[in-house]
C-alpha cells in the first residue's frame, strides 16, 4: 500500500461502521489502524487513529491537550539538558556515575608560580577567579616542561582544558591541562631545569647509601638528599637515587641504574621497609610520612642502601 491511497479493504470498513453494519470486534480502533492517511474533501491528510472510532469532540480535545503536555515536557527537558551541557563546557564537573567532566579549552591569565617541595609543581595564580577557584594547577603530564620552566614567576596566559583533582598526586582541587602557555608584559625568563635524564653511576662503585632529610610541615620543602659512598659525596645525587611520592602519601626510594635496594632505614615512625623482595629489580624503599606526622614527627631523617645488581 502507498502512502496516501485509499485501501479498498479499508475503505469497505468504513463505509460498513457508517452503515451500522458491524459487529462490536470490526469496530474497535485496532482494526482501523492499517490506513495512516486518507481523501477527503481538504485533500489527502494524516488522519488520527482514533477518529475511526467516531470519537467525541470533549475526548480528541483531551487527548490533544494531553499531547500537548507531554511535548511541552520534552522541550521542557532538553532545555535542561542543554543548559547543564553548556555549564559543564564552561567549568569541569564531578559525575557520579563515572570520571569527571572536563571543561572546553580555556585560556586563562594569571601569574605563574614554582613549588618546589616534596612535590614540585606550577600554579597559576589568577588574574580573575576562575570556576570558584583562584589558583588553578597548571600539568603538562608526558610532555615537555621547559615551556612552563622558563616562565615560572612571569604574568603569562595559558590554554587547555579545566578538570578537577580526583587525587592526592595534585595539589589544589583544579588543574589545567597546558596547551599553550605565553608571557603577558614584561618577563625575565629564567632557564630551564637541569636534565639528569642520561646521568649514570660511575661504573667503578659497586654499592652506596642514601640519606634524604624531610621536612614534612606544609610549604615548599624540598627533600635534601646526600648520597655517598665511604663517606665520599657522589655527585650528581641525581644519577645514583630517585624518589616517588604517591597519591596516597607514600614515598618510595629507587636506585640508580644497575642498581637495586639493600637495606632500609630511617626514623621509626615512617615505617620505613622493603616495597619488595629485597635486591629484586621490583624493590622500592617504602615510607610513610603521614604517619610519622600524625606521631608529630615532621623532621624526617630516611635512607637506603644500593648495591650492584647480580
Amino acid at each position: 500500500m502507498e502512502w496516501g491511497t485509499p485501501d479498498t479493504g479499508y475503505r469497505a470498513k468504513l463505509n460498513r461502521i457508517k452503515s451500522n453494519k458491524v459487529g462490536t470486534a470490526d469496530y474497535e480502533c485496532g482494526h482501523l489502524q492499517v490506513m495512516p492517511v486518507i481523501n477527503s474533501n481538504c485533500g489527502t491528510r494524516v488522519e488520527s487513529p482514533v477518529k475511526c472510532c467516531e470519537m467525541s469532540v470533549q475526548a480528541e480535545s483531551a487527548i490533544y491537550r494531553l499531547m500537548m503536555r507531554i511535548f511541552k515536557a520534552c522541550v521542557l527537558a532538553l532545555t535542561f539538558v542543554n543548559c547543564t551541557f553548556a555549564l559543564a563546557q564552561e567549568c569541569p564537573q564531578t559525575n557520579p556515575t563515572g570520571p569527571t567532566v572536563a571543561s572546553e579549552v580555556r585560556t586563562l591569565e594569571g601569574r605563574l608560580i614554582f613549588h618546589e617541595g616534596i612535590r614540585r609543581w606550577f600554579e597559576l595564580k589568577l588574574d580573575q577567579p576562575q570556576c570558584g577557584e583562584t589558583s588553578i594547577e597548571l600539568v603538562r603530564g608526558q610532555r615537555d616542561w621547559t615551556p612552563l620552566e622558563v616562565l615560572r614567576g612571569c604574568r603569562v596566559r595559558s590554554k587547555g582544558a579545566l578538570d578537577l583533582a580526583a587525587t592526592g598526586y595534585y595539589s589544589l582541587d583544579t588543574y589545567q591541562f597546558v596547551d599553550e602557555i605565553e608571557s603577558v608584559g614584561t618577563c625575565a625568563l629564567q632557564s630551564p631545569f637541569p636534565d639528569y635524564s642520561k646521568a649514570r653511576p660511575d661504573k667503578s662503585i659497586r654499592g652506596y647509601r642514601v640519606d634524604m632529610q624531610v621536612n614534612y610541615r606544609p610549604g615548599d620543602h624540598p627533600i635534601l638528599f646526600r648520597v655517598s659512598r665511604a663517606g665520599k659525596t657522589l655527585r650528581p645525587w641525581q644519577a645514583y637515587a630517585s624518589y616517588f611520592l604517591t597519591g596516597g602519601f607514600v614515598l618510595y626510594g629507587s636506585c640508580g641504574e644497575g642498581f637495586v635496594v639493600d637495606k632500609v632505614f630511617g626514623t621509626p615512625e615512617a615505617n620505613p621497609t622493603h616495597f619488595d623482595e629485597p635486591r629484586t629489580s621490583a624493590d622500592k624503599a617504602m615510607f610513610d610520612p603521614e604517619s610519622a606526622a600524625a606521631a608529630g614527627k615532621k623532621d624526617l631523617h630516611l635512607g637506603y642502601t644500593c648495591v650492584r645488581k647480580r
